[in-house]
């Protein structure tokens, strides 16, 4: 399954996916996510930024539109300012740099969304959809159409992967193949070991490609 990645704007760095990604999906109103999500992105970039693994984080917004904007993260960026509950929780500045690439999420409307071409994509994400009645399938299609417009503000990127909130990750390919993903605080070790067995895996295939 391939994810759909809506940018609004590149912020830092170049964001250009390479054979293995992991894409770290964050909020800046989040205190989980810099208390866990990017001191360990931070580690792992520095571990394995020569190694085959390509970091880019992604500033978006599902709650708290207030906060969540690209403005706030660009004061991230540029003087590690802190909004909302992460200040409250953390201090008015950010203690650790931001060295990986960071784009903002496409901030959108749940109607815009709601074209069939979209609601087909998410549907499609449904475990044995294609195996399920015509009725239940069409069924299906208007409780995504329903939610999506139930969504005054939303980014696209978030919704349209159906994530589960913040911080998520994933690891996909440079098609966008959706390769493993996992949400909110996972042990480094348990992290480590996913990595580095699709790092294995692109190792392979770039060998046989060479032969």
């Amino acid at each position: 399954m391939a994810i759909q990645l809506k940018i609004d704007r590149v912020l830092q760095g170049s964001f250009d996916l390479k054979a293995l990604n992991l894409l770290f999906v964050f909020q800046v109103n989040c205190p989980g996510c810099f208390i866990y999500g990017f001191p360990l992105v931070n580690k792992l970039y520095w571990k394995y930024r020569q190694l085959g693994l390509n970091i880019l984080g992604l500033s978006t917004a599902f709650e708290d539109f207030e906060y969540n904007t690209a403005a706030n993260t660009a004061l991230l960026l540029t003087e590690m300012k802190l909004v909302g509950a992460t200040r409250q929780a953390l201090g008015e500045f950010y203690s650790q740099t931001i060295d990986f690439p960071v784009a903002v999420d496409q901030l959108t409307t749940g109607a815009a969304l709601a074209t069939p071409e979209k609601i087909e994509a998410l549907t499609e994400t449904i475990s044995d959809f294609d195996r399920l009645p015509k009725l239940e399938q069409a069924a299906l299609r208007q409780k995504v159409n329903a939610h999506l417009q139930r969504h005054a503000k939303t980014s696209a990127t978030f919704t349209l992967n159906h994530l589960p909130g913040t911080p998520t990750f994933l690891l996909v390919d440079q098609n966008l193949q959706l390769l493993d993903g996992w949400f909110g605080h996972t042990p480094e070790t348990a992290v480590i070991e996913r990595i580095e067995k699709h790092l294995r895996i692109v190792k392979g295939v770039t060998q046989k490609l060479y032969k």
